[in-house]
């Protein structure tokens, strides 16, 4: 009688050892599906801060540039043809600008946070005296300026 329940302790103990080790697995399976969804919001989430980056250096080339327009345009210590010669100097300047700086794309981004670092963008000191090196400075050194 003593080594039939004993038979059926230890059945019992192995059923529920089973059972606590499939839980396990899947608590473990859960926190894995957890980590990898928290990896790739925070790839998403390095995406989007390249993109606004990007977006808020547009808009100060962008004032910049029409502050530096206005003031080589309406200089009135120059003669209008000298003005007018500034402009179209300034508009070929333009269509080299427009010609040469692209965003990067959301593809090459993502991919490239997912290596840890976007390409363009490095820590470190720029030649236009930011703390980052971006794509507008790196295509500027390549082209030569």
């Amino acid at each position: 009688l003593a080594a039939a329940a004993a038979e059926a302790d230890a059945g019992a103990l192995e059923a529920a050892a089973e059972e606590a080790s499939a839980r396990a697995a899947a608590a473990l399976a859960e926190v894995e599906r957890a980590n990898a969804a928290k990896a790739a919001a925070e790839g998403a989430a390095a995406v989007d801060a390249c993109a606004v980056l990007w977006a808020m250096c547009q808009v100060d080339v962008a004032s910049t540039l029409r502050a530096a327009v206005h003031k080589v345009t309406a200089d009135k210590g120059r003669s209008p043809e000298a003005r007018l010669a500034r402009a179209r100097a300034l508009h070929v300047l333009g269509e080299i600008l427009k010609s040469t700086t692209t965003p990067p794309s959301r593809e090459s981004l993502t991919l490239a946070v997912g290596v840890g670092e976007a390409p363009g963008f490095a820590l470190g000191a720029s030649p236009c005296g930011g703390a980052v090196v971006c794509a507008v400075c790196v295509a500027g050194e390549a082209r030569g300026v």
